[in-house]
């Protein structure tokens, strides 16, 4: 990630630090897409405290090499806790990046969630990378849009 911080300090323990780029963000937010936009300065995405925070999500699923690029769909719940779902839909998708930090494939699990996370301008629309505790996940695509909603909807 460009701004956000996130270090591993020891045996599952981070460091999380995205003030630098909520810093940026007034600077970023009027070259973002209307969604991106507007997911990126939602008051409580980087608020630890709050409800609507996407620290501790846990992926449903990741893309890969088989997917559509031209628009692809990624869900989050709180591990734990499936009473809520983050649906975050990319349109215009022009490429797709899933790496691990040991060079194997990205697991999901209740342990392998989403530190922290950046969306950026970008010539296609905007950037998504999601920093998860073992590998991170990074979207270019034309505009994204990330809506909350009870897991049975």
């Amino acid at each position: 990630m460009k701004y956000a911080v996130v270090e591993k300090q020891g045996q599952g323990t981070y460091w999380h630090d995205p003030s630098p780029y909520i810093a940026k963000l007034s600077e970023i937010l009027p070259a973002l897409p209307p969604g991106a936009r507007a997911f990126a300065s939602h008051p409580e995405h980087y608020d630890f405290s709050a409800p609507r925070c996407v620290k501790d999500l846990r992926p449903q699923g990741l893309p890969s090499a088989a997917d559509s690029l031209s628009q692809y769909e990624l869900r989050f719940t709180w591990a734990g806790d499936e009473s809520d779902v983050l649906t975050i839909r990319y349109r215009g998708v022009s490429s797709v990046q899933v790496t691990s930090d040991d060079g194997g494939p990205v697991e999901l699990s209740d342990y392998n969630t989403v530190r922290l996370d950046e969306v950026l301008p970008h010539e296609a629309g905007c950037s998504h990378e999601l920093r998860l505790t073992t590998g991170t996940v990074r979207i270019e695509c034309a505009d994204l849009t990330a809506s909350w909603a009870p897991i049975s909807s």
